[in-house]
């Protein structure tokens, strides 16, 4: 099996945007996901496969990458062809994990991660990196906290240590773990709704040649209790 090309999707900061299909000549495609192009908190790796026509267009790539900057889309049959697979893989993942911000009774926050696909997705937080952002109702942002160096990684209900910090996560398809994240005091009431960001490092599930790249996520905000 040898790669028939890669696009790869990307744009500067602030989105810093990080999509990026990978093809092979036995007709399978693996999207990588580092920050999603439509900003859904989740990375890891999706998996479709290739008909011969968009194969044969692909071939184009010569077994290089194109990288995409997509505050200047480009319209050709190799860009047609990646995004029907980049939009079909999306229904077949194979390592990922989605990440929710949880306001808790006591006004702390936690960031929670649940796994997705047939298998674990390798990744590691950087945990220097966590931001609470407080939003209005209509999602303008107010304010935003760095928050404490994070010391250990997700624990499931059980408990159980599941990684993310420090070591590889292990959360397995369907199970998820959580972060009770310690910063500054947030006021509560008001409307007022918090989102987490978060980077690391995520390790792909490419069947060749996997790659360990630099990820970004915010969750969707959720409200704080009154």
């Amino acid at each position: 099996m040898a790669e028939t090309g890669r696009v790869r999707w990307q744009s500067p900061p602030p989105t810093s945007i990080d999509e990026e299909l990978v093809v092979y000549d036995d007709g399978s495609a693996y999207l990588i996901v580092r920050t999603a192009r439509d900003r859904s908190p989740v990375i890891g790796t999706w998996r479709a496969g290739v008909d011969d026509a968009d194969l044969a267009v692909l071939a184009g790539l010569m077994g290089q990458q194109r990288t995409v900057d997509l505050r200047h889309p480009e319209l050709d049959p190799v860009l047609y062809a990646a995004e029907r697979i980049a939009a079909a893989a999306r229904d077949s993942p194979v390592a990922t994990a989605t990440f929710y911000a949880s306001s808790l009774p006591d006004g702390e926050v936690a960031l929670l991660a649940v796994g997705g696909g047939t298998g674990p997705a390798d990744f590691q937080l950087d945990p220097d990196s966590v931001l609470v952002h407080l939003e209005q109702a209509d999602g303008t942002e107010v304010g935003w906290h760095p928050m404490q160096r994070l010391e250990t990684g997700f624990v499931s209900p059980e408990p159980q240590g599941l990684g993310g910090v420090g070591r590889p996560a292990e959360i397995t398809p369907g199970a998820y773990g959580a972060i009770a994240l310690a910063g500054p005091a947030i006021e509560r009431g008001q409307g007022i709704s918090v989102a987490v960001e978060v980077t690391g490092r995520l390790h792909d599930a490419l069947p060749e040649q996997p790659s360990d790249e630099h990820f970004r996520v915010r969750t969707t905000a959720v409200p704080l209790p009154d």
